[in-house]
């Protein structure tokens, strides 16, 4: 069987999502390697991966300081962050990659989509690949927003003009990253990337998304694949060490702001706490199992109300198998995962692309979405709303089916064992990429539409 190369970010969210893809091709008798970062190493171990271990100290991270002081000023200091992030992945990927992948001797390579450099390090060495989009895609569509806006989907001349403007900001954003790539694909005597699409693969691309939740689509290459969650098929572990007689039967709402809470989001925590005392339902809130800034801000949250239990670590898929609510910062994992088993949300999008994930949840009809910058009363206002009004479960129940009929990792370990094994492109369905153009129009309820809060 073949060997195959897993290239993605040392993050919780792209390993818990990638990783699943790695273990279905180990399932069918391949050989995966994980190539990641040091963070890596505890899911990895988890997922049963080998991982080859990238050694980044070497290489600096480059801030702009007056840039980020300005933004910061503006509340968006994490948009130089993480435009610098993508910067510092290419860097690691282009200096890093070859040498290990000299070492690895791969068949072919999958490639989290956000390592924008990985395919070329690909491309020059000869290797086939396929891109697996872990979070919301970057394919470019005049009446689709980027991802990382909270921008609604519309037609409309002025919503066309918008994105537009939102689409050169973007490209602004990943000036830096396209630049280092570029200067290294004319080193090896590639043609340069004229923006961040032209990193995905010629064979094969797949998405966590499906039609019924994603904006309407005309433009997407032919080796597009909607597949679903690739984490689907995720174990159920009711976990001995949680304090399960707590729940007492009245209605469960559980919470979570991703594997990375950090000082920064305290004034959303304490409004869903807010938001949730008195609640006739119980709140389990999750800080994160891979959150090491856990200790202090339980000490600075204070105490909470007596139907809420706020915990450093919870088994999350079996309480969503419980919940009627899930409270959540759009991470698209926990998200899917919610959807999979008919719970419906109530999402406070905090940066990256979860503003994107927020407009489809909303579109879908799986939920409604506020800002971070809502107040208790408007965040109980939502919760109440999604609890009583059951569109929102009828939704969610229906776009769950369709997420799992999409295939997840084993629909994408195919794709990617035909791509890579023939070399050639993996045609998708264009009756499939269209239908959602057609169905939005008629299968999201408007009472399940409700303004956003900003």
């Amino acid at each position: 069987m073949a060997h195959y190369a897993l290239i993605c970010p040392d993050d919780a969210g792209h390993l818990l999502s990638d990783g699943p893809l790695g273990v279905e091709l180990m399932r069918r008798g391949h050989r995966v390697t994980m190539v990641s970062g040091s963070r890596a190493v505890a899911i990895a171990r988890q997922l049963g991966l080998p991982l080859f271990e990238l050694n980044t100290d070497g290489i600096r991270k480059r801030l702009s300081v007056p840039m980020w002081l300005a933004f910061s000023l503006a509340g968006s200091g994490w948009m130089i962050a993480l435009r610098n992030w993508f910067r510092w992945r290419a860097e690691v990927a282009l200096r890093l990659l070859p040498p290990a992948l000299d070492e690895l001797q791969p068949d072919g390579i999958v490639i989290d989509h956000t390592i924008v450099a990985a395919g070329s390090v690909a491309e020059r060495l000869g290797l086939p690949f396929v891109t697996v989009c872990s979070g919301t895609m970057w394919h470019e569509e005049d009446a689709v927003p980027p991802p990382y806006t909270h921008l609604p989907y519309a037609e409309d001349g002025r919503a066309l003009r918008r994105n537009r403007c939102a689409y050169a900001a973007w490209h602004w954003f990943m000036r830096p990253t396209l630049a280092a790539v570029n200067r290294r694909r004319r080193a090896w005597r590639l043609s340069p990337f004229r923006n961040p699409n032209d990193s995905m693969s010629p064979l094969a691309q797949v998405s966590q998304l499906c039609p019924e939740f994603d904006f309407p689509r005309r433009e997407l290459p032919d080796v597009f694949h909607y597949i679903g969650s690739l984490a689907s098929n995720r174990e159920v572990l009711n976990d001995p060490a949680f304090p399960w007689d707590w729940l007492d039967g009245r209605p469960l709402i559980f919470a979570s702001l991703g594997s990375m809470v950090n000082a920064a989001e305290l004034s959303v925590l304490r409004t869903i706490l807010a938001a949730c005392a008195g609640l006739e339902a119980q709140l389990v809130f999750s800080l994160g199992k891979w959150n090491d800034q856990k200790a202090s801000l339980r000490e600075r949250v204070g105490p909470a109300p007596e139907n809420v239990l706020l915990v450093d670590f919870a088994p999350q898929l079996a309480l969503l198998e419980k919940a009627r609510l899930l409270i959540t910062h759009a991470g698209l994992n926990t998200v899917l995962e919610a959807i999979c088993r008919s719970v419906p949300m109530v999402a406070i999008p905090k940066r990256g692309d979860t503003p994107g994930i927020g407009s489809r949840i909303e579109r879908s009809g799986v939920g409604l979405r506020t800002s971070s910058h809502a107040t208790a009363a408007e965040v109980r206002q939502l919760i109440d709303r999604v609890l009583t009004e059951d569109s929102f479960r009828q939704r969610a129940r229906a776009v769950g089916e369709a997420i799992l009929a999409a295939g997840g990792a084993s629909r994408a370990a195919e794709i990617v064992e035909e791509a890579l094994t023939t070399g050639r492109p993996v045609r998708g369905r264009r009756d499939v990429k269209e239908a959602p153009c057609d169905a939005f129009s008629t299968c999201t309820p408007q009472s399940a539409i409700a303004p956003t809060t900003t």
